[in-house]
C-alpha cells in the first residue's frame, strides 16, 4: 500500500523556527525511473530495491508486495513506542526478496501502458478488477501493486525509521487506548474502521489486493471491499485481481467506479514470448542451436492458450530432453492444459504414494510445512499389521528429497516448502482425493508418530532436555504439529462419527496401556502440547496460512497432567476410546486436583454430545461443579450447544446453580449472545436477576455483547436494571462502554439510573466518554447525566475523553459546561491527560477553552512534564507558548527537563533549556537532570547538558562511565 502525503512539509530541513532539530517524516510517491543522479542527489533511503515493470514471478504463490520500513523504533516517544510494538507486522521482506529473483523484466507493457492502469491511477475513488483464466495470475505475483511506481520512505540521522506525518496516526492511537492500551487485540471490525480513517487522511492511497479468489474467508472480504470504497471520500485506488468467479462478479456489483480489464490470450502472448526468451538463453538451453529453439518457442505459444503456468512447466520437461529424437516427441505430445500436465506429473512418478501423501499434508495441514517435516510423515508405514505405524527406517535419508518427489508442484524457500500454484489445490481434490480423506490420513500420521513416543528409551521425560521444545523439534520434527493438531484433524476427517478401522485402532493403543492407567504415548502428547501452549509460539506465518496457524493455537489447550485416560478421550471426542475405557471399568467421575478434569465437563465443553449421553447413561453425576465453566449446562450454554444443554436440562441439570467464569449458565448463553438457549433456560426456571460470576448479571453479560433481544427477554423476566456487580457495575455502564446505542436507550426507558458511579470507568457517561461513541454521550446528557461526577480511573467524562483522543466528545462535554481544570483520576487534569496521550489537537481545544497550563496533580504533576515524559515535542513547545512554567517541581521526575532527560528526549531537552529550565534543579527520582541523563545511558543529552553548564554531582555506578564517555 502506498501513500501521497495530504500536506507537503513548508519546510524541508526539518528544523523549526525555535531553532530545534526536529525529525523529518516525509512520505513520497517516487517514479521508478528516476535517475541514478536524483537518486544520489536526495537524503540517504530506506527502500527495498528497483522495482520497475513488475508482473512476472513465476511459480510464485500468494504472496504480497510490501513496503518494509527498517528501524529503531526506540527513538519515538515512550507511548508511539509502545504501539509500535504492540502492531509490528511480520517481516515479509524474506518473501518479496524471493519473489523478486523470479521476475521476468519488461514484462506487462500492455497493461501498464494502457488506458486503464492510467486512469485508475490518475481518477480518484477508482477501483480496478484485472481477471483472468486460471494459470494466467501466476504472472504477477508478488508486485503488480504500483507496478511502475513506489512509495519511498526518506531518513534523516535523527530517525531510522520515518512515518507519513508528524505523530503517529490518530486512528491508531485510539485504537491502541480503545484495547485497554494495548493489553488485548482489536476486533475486525475495530481495525476496519481504524484503517478506513488513516486511508481518509491521505489524498490519495494506491491498494493492490491479489489473487482475491484463493481468499478462505472471501465473502468477508468482499463485504469490507464494498464498504472501505464507500467511506474513504474517494481517495482510495483500489486494485483487484482473481479469476471471473461468480461470487466475486456478485460481491462487486455494487462497487462504484469499478473498471473491469480481462487478461485475454492475446494479451499475454508478448509476455509469454519475453519470457521464453530468457528461458532459451539460459544455461540449461545452451545445448540446443537455433532451430531447435524457435521450434520449443513456437510449440509452446502455440500451445499456452495464455497460460504461464503451463508454459514454465513445458519448460521445465524439455530442459531434461538429451537428443532431437527426444525433442520432437516431447513437443509432439504436449499435453493439452494444466490438468493433464498435472496428471502427466503424477503418472510419471516413480512415487505416486509418497507424493499423494506430501500434498495432502501441504493443502490441507494446519501450518507451514518444512522440509524436515515433510520428510518424517513419509516414515509412517500405512501398510503395516496392526494399523499405521511410524518407522524410523522409512524416513528419506536426505530430507530434500521429498523436493524431487513433488517437483514442478511445489516451492520450497528457506526450509518451508508450499504449492506452486493454487491450480494444483483444485487438480489435487478433483482428481486424487477428497478433504476428509486426506484429514484422515494426516490425523493417523500424527497418532502414529505419538505412538511412536512410547518409553523413556524414546524421550525420557525425567531428563531436562525433553522438556525444551527446540530439542523435541530436533529430535521428532513432526512430534509438534502432531501435538498440537491431530485432534483438528481427526474431527475434520469425520472419523468421529463414522467408524475407519485404523483411526480407531490408533485411538485404543493411544488412550489405553495393558500395564498402567496412563498409556506412554499419551503422556507424550499431554507433555509436548503443554510446552508449545505454555511457550505461547507464535511464528511468523505467511498471509495465506497465519489466521489457520493462529486459530489452531487459540483452540489449544493446557492439558492437566493428573487427569484421567477417560478425560483426554473425552476431549478428543473419540466415542470409541470412551465407549472401551467405560466398558473397562474406568472411573467415570474421577477427578484430579482440579474439578475441571471430569470427564462429563470436557465433554460438554467440548460439544460432543454423544459422548456426554453415553457419561450421563452410565451414572455420571451432571451437576458436579468445577473448573472454568462451573458446570456441564454452564459449559454446553457458553459453547451454544443447545441440543446438548436439552439433553442436561431432562437428565436433571440444575439450572441455576452458580459457579465458573460466568456465574450461572443463563449468564453463560447471554454473554455469548445464544438466544435460543436464553429463552430454553428461562423457560426451566433460570432466575433472571442471579448474580455471580464475570458480568454479575445476565442482563449485563447480554449489555457487553450488545444483545438486544437478550436483554428485552430478560427484562420482560425481571431482570433488575439496576442492579450492581460485575466487571462493568451495571448494566448500563456496560452497553456504553461497548458502544450499544439502542441497548442503552432501552435501559434508560426501563428505569437504568444514569449516574451511579463505582469501578473503574466510573458513570456510564465516563464509559461512553472513554469508549468514543458520540451518540451514547449525548444520550446519556439528554437524559441528565450529571459530567461533574469525579470517580473512577479517569476521574470526570472529559478526562475519560481525553485520554483516549476523543475530539468530538471532548467538544460535547465542554459545549454542556464542562469545567476545563476539575483534578481527579490518575491523570490529574483533562489538560494533562491529554498531553501524557500525546493528543495535539485535544489540548489545544483545552487551552482555548481557558485550561490552566500549571495546574498540578496526578501523576506527572503537570501537563508540561506528562508531555515531556512521553516525548511529545510539540505538545510541550505548545504549552510553553501558552504560559507553562519551565521549572515547576513536583511528580515521579522532579521537573520538566528531568523527565525529558530521563528518557533520552533531546530535542525537548534542547527545547526546554532553550526556554529557560533550570539545568541544576534537584529533586524526583534522579536527582538532577544530568543524573537522570546518565542513568537512563543517554550520552547526547548529558553532553547536552553539560555544554548548557550542568554541575557534576557525585555519580555512581553506571551514571560515571555514562559521564566519563561524554567527555
Amino acid at each position: 500500500m502506498s501513500t501521497l502525503a495530504k500536506r507537503p512539509r513548508k519546510d524541508s530541513s526539518g528544523s523549526d523556527s525555535d531553532g530545534i532539530d526536529r525529525p523529518r517524516k516525509v512520505c513520497r510517491l517516487e517514479d521508478t525511473g528516476v535517475s541514478g543522479d536524483r537518486v544520489a542527489d536526495l537524503p540517504q533511503t530506506t527502500q527495498s530495491g528497483e522495482m520497475g515493470h513488475t508482473l512476472n514471478a513465476i511459480g510464485i504463490s500468494g504472496t504480497a508486495s510490501v513496503t518494509m520500513v527498517a528501524g529503531d523504533f526506540n527513538v519515538y516517544p515512550t507511548a508511539e513506542r509502545k504501539i509500535h510494538k504492540w502492531m509490528k507486522a511480520p517481516d515479509t521482506s524474506p518473501s518479496y526478496n524471493a519473489a523478486r529473483k523470479k521476475h521476468q523484466p519488461g514484462t506487462g507493457s500492455w497493461f501498464l501502458d494502457g488506458s486503464h492502469f492510467s486512469k485508475w491511477r490518475e481518477r480518484p475513488g477508482s477501483v480496478l478488477w484485472l481477471y483472468g483464466g486460471r494459470a494466467c495470475f501466476i504472472i504477477k505475483r508478488p508486485c503488480l501493486a504500483l507496478t511502475s511506481s513506489r512509495s519511498r520512505l526518506w531518513k534523516d540521522n535523527h530517525v531510522l525509521s520515518d512515518r507519513c506525518s508528524s505523530t503517529m496516526p490518530n486512528a491508531l492511537v485510539r485504537l491502541y487506548h480503545a484495547c485497554d492500551d494495548g493489553h488485548r487485540q482489536p476486533l475486525e471490525s475495530q481495525l476496519e474502521n481504524t484503517l478506513a480513517a488513516i486511508l481518509d487522511s491521505f489524498d490519495s492511497t494506491y491498494l493492490v489486493i491479489d489473487s482475491l479468489d484463493e481468499c478462505i474467508e472471501k465473502a468477508d472480504l468482499l463485504r469490507w471491499i464494498q464498504n472501505v470504497t464507500s467511506v474513504t471520500s474517494g481517495r482510495l485506488h483500489l486494485m483487484l485481481t482473481s479469476r471471473p468467479e461468480p461470487d466475486i462478479e456478485h460481491g462487486l456489483a455494487t462497487v462504484c467506479n469499478l473498471q473491469k480489464v480481462q487478461i485475454r490470450d492475446e494479451y499475454m502472448t508478448d509476455d509469454i514470448s519475453a519470457y521464453l526468451d530468457a528461458r532459451l538463453q539460459s544455461a540449461g538451453m545452451a545445448k540446443w542451436r537455433e532451430p531447435e529453439k524457435r521450434k520449443i518457442k513456437q510449440t509452446l505459444l502455440d500451445g499456452s492458450g495464455g497460460m504461464f503456468r503451463w508454459v514454465a512447466l513445458q519448460m521445465d520437461d524439455v530442459m531434461e530432453c538429451l537428443n532431437k529424437a527426444e525433442l520432437a516427441t516431447r513437443l509432439a505430445t504436449l499435453p493439452s492444459g494444466l490438468d493433464a500436465t498435472y496428471a502427466k506429473i503424477f503418472e510419471r512418478s516413480k512415487h505416486q504414494d509418497s507424493l499423494k501423501t506430501l500434498l495432502q499434508w501441504l493443502i490441507f495441514s494446519e501450518s507451514p510445512m518444512t522440509v524436515d517435516i515433510l520428510a518424517e510423515v513419509l516414515a509412517v508405514d500405512f501398510n503395516a499389521d496392526g494399523g499405521p505405524i511410524y518407522n524410523p527406517d522409512m524416513r528419506c535419508e536426505r530430507p530434500a528429497d521429498i523436493l524431487r518427489i513433488c517437483y514442478g508442484l511445489v516451492t520450497e524457500f528457506q526450509g518451508t516448502v508450499k504449492l506452486a500454484h493454487f491450480s494444483v489445490k483444485e487438480y489435487f481434490i478433483k482428481h486424487i482425493t477428497n478433504e476428509q480423506l486426506s484429514h484422515s490420513i494426516i490425523a493417523q500420521t500424527c497418532l502414529a508418530q505419538l505412538l511412536y513416543l512410547d518409553g523413556p528409551n524414546i524421550i525420557d521425560w525425567e531428563r531436562p532436555e525433553s522438556q525444551n521444545l527446540d530439542y523435541i523439534d530436533s529430535s521428532f520434527p513432526l512430534a509438534h504439529y502432531a501435538a498440537l493438531n491431530w485432534v483438528s484433524h481427526f474431527h475434520a476427517s469425520g472419523t468421529a462419527a463414522v467408524r475407519c478401522l485404523p483411526v480407531h485402532q490408533l485411538l485404543l493403543q493411544f488412550f489405553t496401556s495393558p500395564s498402567a492407567t496412563w498409556s506412554y504415548p499419551l503422556l507424550s502428547w499431554v507433555r509436548i502440547q503443554n510446552l508449545i501452549i505454555n511457550a505461547q509460539q507464535h511464528p511468523r506465518y505467511e498471509p495465506n496460512v497465519l489466521g489457520r496457524a493462529l486459530q489452531s493455537l487459540r483452540n489449544s489447550r493446557d492439558l492437566p497432567l493428573d487427569a484421567s485416560p477417560l478425560y483426554y478421550a473425552c476431549f478428543a471426542g473419540s466415542f470409541v476410546a470412551v465407549q472401551h475405557l467405560i466398558n473397562n471399568n474406568a472411573d467415570i467421575d474421577r477427578v484430579g486436583c482440579e474439578a475441571s478434569t471430569r470427564p462429563l465437563l470436557v465433554a460438554c465443553e467440548e460439544g460432543h454430545l454423544e459422548i456426554a449421553q453415553l457419561l450421563l447413561d452410565n451414572g455420571a453425576n451432571i451437576n458436579l461443579t468445577g473448573g472454568r465453566y462451573g458446570t456441564a449446562l454452564q459449559a454446553a450454554c457458553a459453547r451454544d450447544q443447545l441440543e446438548l444443554a436439552t439433553l442436561l436440562l431432562e437428565k436433571g441439570a440444575d439450572v441455576n446453580v452458580v459457579g465458573g467464569i460466568y456465574g450461572t449458565a443463563l449468564q453463560a448463553a447471554c454473554t455469548r449472545g445464544h438466544l435460543k438457549l436464553a429463552v430454553l433456560l428461562v423457560d426451566r426456571g433460570a432466575d433472571a436477576g442471579a448474580e455471580g460470576g464475570e458480568y454479575g448479571t445476565a442482563l449485563q453479560a447480554a449489555s457487553v455483547g450488545g444483545h438486544l433481544k437478550l436483554a428485552t427477554l430478560l427484562l420482560e423476566k425481571g431482570a433488575d436494571a439496576n442492579a450492581t456487580g460485575g466487571r462493568y457495575c451495571t448494566a448500563l455502564r456496560a452497553a456504553c462502554a461497548k458502544g450499544h446505542l439502542d441497548l442503552a436507550r432501552l435501559l434508560l426507558d426501563k428505569g437504568a439510573e444514569v449516574d451511579i458511579a463505582t469501578g473503574g470507568y466510573g458513570t456510564a457517561l465516563q464509559a461512553a466518554c472513554a469508549g468514543g461513541h458520540l451518540k451514547l454521550a449525548a444520550l446519556l446528557l439528554d437524559n441528565g447525566a450529571d459530567l461533574h461526577v469525579t470517580k473512577g480511573f479517569y476521574g470526570t467524562a472529559l478526562q475519560a475523553a481525553c485520554a483516549r483522543g476523543h475530539l468530538a466528545i471532548a467538544r460535547l462535554l465542554l459545549d454542556k459546561g464542562a469545567n476545563v481544570d476539575v483534578a481527579g483520576g490518575t491523570h490529574g487534569t483533562a489538560l494533562q491527560t491529554a498531553c501524557m496521550r500525546g493528543h495535539l489537537e485535544l489540548a489545544t481545544l483545552l487551552l482555548d477553552k481557558g485550561a490552566d497550563a500549571n495546574v498540578m496533580g496526578g501523576h506527572y504533576s503537570t501537563a508540561l512534564q506528562a508531555a515531556c515524559t512521553e516525548g511529545h515535542l510539540e505538545l510541550a513547545a505548545l504549552l510553553l507558548d501558552k504560559g507553562a512554567h519551565v521549572n515547576v517541581e513536583g511528580g515521579d521526575y522532579g521537573t520538566a527537563l528531568q523527565a525529558a532527560c530521563a528518557r533520552g528526549h533531546f530535542g525537548l531537552a534542547t527545547l526546554l533549556l532553550n526556554k529557560g529550565a533550570d539545568v541544576d534543579v534537584t529533586g524526583g527520582r534522579y536527582g538532577t537532570a544530568l543524573q537522570a541523563a546518565c542513568a537512563g545511558g543517554h550520552l547526547e543529552t548529558a553532553q547536552l547538558l553539560r555544554e548548557r553548564g550542568a554541575v557534576e554531582l557525585q555519580l555512581q555506578g553506571d551514571s560515571v562511565s555514562v559521564l566519563n564517555a561524554a567527555e
